[in-house]
């Protein structure tokens, strides 16, 4: 699919999923020099559950328009179908698509 990023940008995993796509409100922390900044954005994400050397996490692609600064947040959250989900970003690249691949390590 067009959404698709290159192998480099692709998160380590060898499970299969299916991705779930919708329009969310992101919750993200960024880290700053005056301490963490909260922000949060409306936009299209698509989501699947991914194992992280055995631990529970979700790989994200965010279609552009990207929120600002969503590429240097190290905290995710948001509400899909009635489950909230957060979790840390322990990876993160750009797609050609213009879109940023996130990979959260849910807590």
């Amino acid at each position: 699919p067009a959404s698709e990023c290159p192998p480099e940008h692709r998160p380590a995993s060898k499970s299969t999923y299916r991705a779930a796509s919708a329009c969310l409100e992101l919750d993200y922390v960024r880290d700053t020099l005056f301490g963490p900044v909260a922000h949060r954005a409306e936009c299209h994400v698509q989501f699947a559950p991914v194992n992280l050397q055995g631990a529970p996490a979700l790989r994200l692609h965010v279609s552009p328009p990207l929120p600002a600064k969503l590429q240097s947040a190290h905290s995710v959250a948001f509400s899909f179908d009635g489950r909230s989900y957060h979790g840390v970003v322990r990876q993160h690249g750009k797609c050609g698509d213009g879109g940023i691949n996130l990979l959260v390590e849910l807590q």
